[in-house]
C-alpha cells in the first residue's frame, strides 16, 4: 500500500481508469440541468453534456460536493489503513469546493494528518498535480515530498484556452450578448488563463483562431524562457483539429514544451467554455515524473 491517499474533485478531469491505476479517489461535483442532479464524470461526461446544451435555453448549474462527501471518502481511506491524506482541490477562486474538504478537519482520527491544497488550477492544470502527487505516492516517497512537488507546479504552470464562442460565457452572465454579438461578427477569439489565484483572466483578444493559436504558442514559449524546459497537454471540448494544430504550431515553433497527451475539458468547466474550446496547459519538465509520460493511452478523448 502507498505511504499516503490522494484524493481530488472531479474538476481535475482525470478519467476513471487512470484513477484507478494511481488509486486517485475522486469526489465529484455535480452538474444541474433542469430537475436532474448529475454526478460530473459518474452520471455524465462531456459529449453528454454538450448535446444537452445545444438546445438549452440557459447554462446548467454547478454545484459543489458537500462536506459529508469528502468525510466519506476520507472516513472510507483511513479505514482501508491509510494515516497520511493529501487532497487536491479547484481553485477557490472558481468555486467552494475546497471550503467543504476543509470543513470537516476536526473529523480526522487523532494519529492521522489531511492535508488539503487549492491548486490555484482547474481541469488538466489541477490533473497534473493530482497525478504527480500519486506517482510519488506509488513511487513510496512521503507525503510531504508529494506536496513539495506540488506546490512547486501551482507556483509554476500556466493555462491558456480559446472559446470557439462567448455564447455559453452570455448565458452564464461572464459577458452581455453584445461583447458575443461583435466577437462572432468580426471572427474574434478572446483567449483566457487562469491568474495567479486560480481566477479567470482574459489574456489577448485575435484575429481568428489562427490568431488564437499563434498567441497562445507565444505564450508557452515565454513560459520556456522563465522555466526552462515543459510538458504540456493540449486540451479541448469536441475540438479535436484545433488540439492538434496546437501541437503542431509548438512543433513548428520549435519551442522546448513537449506535448505529452491531448485531454478532455471535462463537463464542470465545458459548462463555462461550450463546445469548440481549445487550449495548452504547462509546467516544467523538471517537475513532471517521466512514468506519467504514458498518460495519452488514458486521456485521448471519444466523441
Amino acid at each position: 500500500m502507498n505511504k499516503f491517499a490522494v484524493v481530488t474533485d472531479s474538476a481535475a478531469d482525470i478519467p476513471s481508469d487512470l484513477a484507478q491505476r494511481y488509486d486517485i479517489r475522486i469526489v465529484p461535483l455535480h452538474v444541474v440541468m433542469g430537475d436532474t442532479d448529475y454526478r460530473d464524470g459518474e452520471d455524465i461526461n462531456t459529449a453528454q453534456l454538450l448535446k444537452l446544451m445545444k438546445d438549452a435555453d440557459s447554462l446548467p448549474r454547478t454545484s459543489q460536493p458537500t462536506p459529508g462527501d469528502f468525510l466519506e471518502v476520507y472516513k472510507q481511506l483511513f479505514t482501508e489503513g491509510y494515516r497520511e491524506v493529501l487532497s487536491i482541490h479547484l481553485s477557490r477562486a472558481l468555486s467552494s469546493t475546497i471550503e467543504s474538504a476543509r470543513g470537516i478537519a476536526h473529523e480526522i482520527p487523532e494519529g492521522c494528518r489531511l492535508e488539503v491544497v487549492d491548486s490555484c488550477s482547474a481541469t488538466v492544470g489541477q490533473g497534473a498535480m493530482v497525478l504527480e502527487a500519486a506517482q510519488v505516492a506509488q513511487a513510496g516517497g512521503t507525503l510531504d515530498e508529494a506536496l513539495e512537488r506540488v506546490l512547486a507546479i501551482r507556483s509554476a504552470h500556466a493555462i491558456h484556452f480559446v472559446p470557439d464562442t462567448l455564447e455559453n460565457l452570455v448565458k452564464g452572465g461572464r459577458a452581455t450578448k453584445m461583447q458575443g454579438l461583435l466577437t462572432s461578427l468580426l471572427n474574434i477569439k478572446i483567449v483566457v488563463g487562469l491568474a495567479a489565484d486560480g481566477s479567470i483572466d482574459v489574456e489577448h483578444k485575435a484575429k481568428g483562431i489562427k490568431g488564437a493559436i499563434s498567441y497562445m504558442v507565444k505564450a508557452v514559449g515565454r513560459f520556456v524562457e522563465e522555466h526552462g524546459p515543459a510538458v504540456c497537454y493540449v486540451l479541448h471540448t469536441n475540438a479535436a483539429a484545433k488540439a492538434q494544430s496546437i501541437a503542431d504550431a509548438l512543433a513548428r515553433a520549435g519551442v522546448k514544451a513537449r506535448v505529452i497527451t491531448e485531454a478532455t475539458i471535462g463537463p464542470v468547466i465545458a459548462t463555462h467554455v461550450g463546445e469548440g474550446a481549445c487550449g495548452v496547459f504547462c509546467y516544467p519538465e523538471a517537475l513532471h515524473a517521466p512514468e506519467l509520460d504514458d498518460i495519452a493511452a488514458y486521456l485521448t478523448p471519444e466523441f
